[in-house]
Parts: structure tokens; sequence; C-alpha cells
């Protein structure tokens, strides 16, 4: 369902952008150093094996499974060798793939393994909301593969020239593959429908040869940058910046300017995408355990203070044809307005509007009073009609409850909603950026306003 703007006006008042640090500690000591993923209905965090990367000296048979609490089981055992990217189907098993044996696992919930088909040097893998598989070849030929659900014939969905053993692999809403390179870290966007397209490369000041795994989230990537000990985060349009890490090896937790990391490789995500789970070697240049970790970084603390001023005036969706939606904050309401304009929905009742000057029969527009919560504001969705363009209100002006609305403020200058209407079935999200950056073509930025 599209939703389109018919008139918005507005400002954004520019106070600064307060956020709190980013956090990383440490969850548990394991043996295992592979890709990661989260069970969707336990929480649970499941990470692959990766043999000689695990400090073991041996070559990696296992999945090891740790809780939220810390606690650390083996999950299953003598599987493939070199375990490393995997993912949940829908019936609940695991799918795993298994590098140098060239293998992809699927590993029921009882922990017993079946070997589903062959792979050249599989490293990434994925599982869509259809039950299709995509894998990373890290091979001759570099490629991404794809097993249809309920097949196990792999054959190749997407290769590329710029492919350079293909490593981690993820997936954003739109349905869009993202991939980096173990030897050179170029990030690449696979549509779907196969088509490739370079998004970034490691700059000369801002280098991180050997990556690992890579992870979409809140629409940003972020790639273990297993040589420079550190955590990167990639914009969609290919700025690159240091997340987390001193850049020095070691395992220290902290602030995210404090923290160090040792050889990062897998990364994943919590299924409210909150916290960033990461893989991490033993330090060789500073004394301690031999073993390896798995590390948690808290996104939530870059926008834990928030503030909520800096969402006054128009916010607009780039990707379609001017959606957009007015906040106004009532700092002593402690309440966030959002008057969010769309000229669809024709189910919604009242069913049948007068006809008006703007936009024609069918128009609607919604609004919503939300509660604050963090670096987050959601509430009832309420749907209006009545009036015209430029004449008093209606007789008929009415309003109805729908739904429900939220907004997750990422960061200064990006938010994501969330609504669901529940007369229509329909539910949706999309991101939202100032309009500042069209009323004000110099160059303004809430970075730079922080700054100053």
């Amino acid at each position: 369902m599209q939703q389109r703007l018919l008139f918005i006006l507005g400002f954004i008042s520019v106070l600064g952008c307060a956020h709190a640090e980013v956090e990383v500690s440490t969850l548990a000591e394991i043996f295992a150093h592979g890709g990661i993923t989260v069970h969707p209905d336990t929480n649970d965090i499941y990470v692959g094996e990766f043999g000689s990367l695990a400090n073991t000296g041996t070559t990696g048979t296992r999945v090891i499974r740790v809780t939220q609490s810390g606690e650390v089981s083996t999950f299953a055992n003598n599987l493939g060798f070199s375990n490393s990217g995997n993912d949940f189907d829908s019936q609940g098993n695991l799918l795993q793939s298994a590098f140098s044996s060239n293998r992809i696992w699927r590993i029921a919930p009882d922990g017993t393994g079946t070997q589903l088909t062959l792979v050249p040097g599989p490293v990434g893998l994925l599982v869509d909301g259809n039950d299709n598989i995509f894998v990373t070849s890290c091979s001759n030929s570099p490629a991404i593969y794809r097993i249809n659900a309920g097949t196990t014939n792999a054959v190749i969905f997407a290769q590329d020239p710029g492919f350079s053993c293909p490593n981690g692999l993820t997936m954003d809403e739109q349905g869009n593959l993202y991939t980096v390179n173990w030897n050179d870290s170029g990030v690449y966007r696979i549509a779907p429908n196969g088509t490739v397209t370079f998004i970034a490369r490691p700059r000369d000041d801002l280098a991180f040869p050997g990556a690992g795994h890579i992870v979409y989230t809140r629409g940003k990537l972020y790639v273990a940058g297993r040589a420079e000990h550190q955590i990167f985060e990639v914009t969609l349009d290919g700025e690159v910046s240091v997340l987390a890490g001193t850049g020095i090896d070691g395992n220290l937790d902290g602030t995210a300017e404090e923290a160090s990391f040792s050889r990062p490789n897998g990364i994943g995500v919590s299924n409210d995408g909150r916290f960033l789970y990461v893989t991490g070697s033993s330090s060789v240049t500073q004394p301690g355990p031999t073993n390896n970790f798995l590390r948690v970084i808290d996104l939530d603390g870059q926008a834990e203070e928030f503030d909520f001023a800096l969402a006054e005036g128009a916010w607009l969706n780039r990707d379609t044809d001017g959606e957009g939606i007015l906040f106004d904050f009532g700092p002593t309401l402690n309440l966030l307005f959002a008057a969010w304009f769309t000229s669809t929905l024709e189910e919604i009742a009242p069913a049948d509007p007068p006809d008006i000057e703007i936009g024609g029969r069918g128009q609607r527009w919604m609004t919503a009073l939300l509660a604050l919560d963090g670096n987050t504001a959601s509430g009832p969705l309420r749907a209006r009609q009545g009036g015209a363009f430029d004449m008093p209100p209606a007789a008929a002006e009415a309003s109805a409850e729908v739904g429900e609305f939220s907004v997750q403020f990422l960061a200064c200058d990006l938010a994501q909603v969330d609504y669901s209407i529940t007369s229509t079935g329909t539910s949706g999200s999309f991101e939202i950026e100032p309009l500042e950056k069209v009323v004000n073509p110099n160059g303004f930025s809430c970075a730079t306003a922080a700054a100053n």
C-alpha cells in the first residue's frame, strides 16, 4: 500500500542532538568464531564453529548455542568442517554452511543434521520469508547461490566481477541482499532480480581489509572489520564510519570509543534490532584467556537521550513520490503529535467522504498523539475526514481510531515509521528524513548542528 503526501508545511527546530554512548559488553566465552543468527522465538544466539579461528585446534564441526544470560552449550556436532553462516527457516530448522566441506546442512530443533546440498566454499547464508536459501560462495568463481524452498538444487543467483570471496550475507525489508568481500571489503547490493551494485569500499584513511560478516538493521549495514579490530557502520548510500572499537587488538568492554575487539568475524542482530552480537578471538597482544568471546553492542545507546524537539517539522520518505509526516513536539505534556497525509485507504470507515478539492474522492489524512519512550514514540492512529482546502471545517468532519502508529528515531536525521491499520489488515514500515535538507540546500545536517 502506498501513501502520498498532499500538503506539508513546517521547519526543523535545530537544538542539537544528544546521544548516549553505545555500550559494548561481553556475554560469554565460547569456542566459536563463525556466523551468528538468533532464534526467532527463544532469542538464543547460534554461532558456527569455524575451526582454526576458534582456537580449538579442530576444523570446526559444531554449532554453539548461547542464551541471553550467557549459558553456553553445544547445539549440534559432527557436521561439516568450518561452520560459518547460518539462519533459521520458518519450521525452526537451522541452515548451516560448512565452508571446508562445501556443504549446506539443515539442522532440526533437536540438533540432528542432514546434508542439504553442495555449494563451493559456502560462507554467508540467509533464509528469506519464503524459505528460499541464499549462500555466498568464496571460491575461484565467487557467486551468490540460491536454493529454492522445497528443493535441494543450488543455482547461481548473482555474479559480479567485483566479488572477491563474498563473505557474510544479509537482507533489507525490500528483499535486497548485501554481501561484503573477505579479500578487499567491498560491500555490494544484490537486487531481487540478481542485479549487483557496488556500495562502498574502504577509504585510504578508513580501511577494513579482511572483513568478516555483515548484517542489516535499522536502515544501515554493520560490518565486522577483522583486520582493523573494529565494527563499521555503512549507510545504504555508501558512507562508512566506525561504530565501535579503538582499532587496537583487545577485548575490553566499555563505550564504543573505549571498547576493543580482537579480529571480529561473525556479526548478527537481535530480533528487535537493538543488539549486535559479534564473535571475536583472544587478543594476540594482551594477556588473558585463550578463548573466543561473544560480544554485545547496544545500539539503543545512540538514541536513549534523543531530543524530540529535533522531530518538529516535516519529514519525508524519499523513496516515494513525496510521502511524509508533520511532527509537533509538546514538551510540557511529553507528547509528540503526528499528521500523516495520504490519498489512499478508501476502505477505512467512514467509507464515503465528501468530494474535496485536493486529492479528490477518498482523500484521507491521519493523526496520532504519541507517547515517548527512549527514542520511540507510539500511539493509536486516527483517520480524519471532512473540510476542504482553504475552507472552514465542514459539519461532517469526524475522526475514527483505525490502528497503531510508531516512529523510532534512529538518529537526528533518520527515523523509521511502523503502522498497522486494523480495518484493512494493512501494516508496513518506511524510513523518513527531515525535509530541511530540501528547505536549506546549503548542507545543514543534524551532525553539524550537534557539533555546534
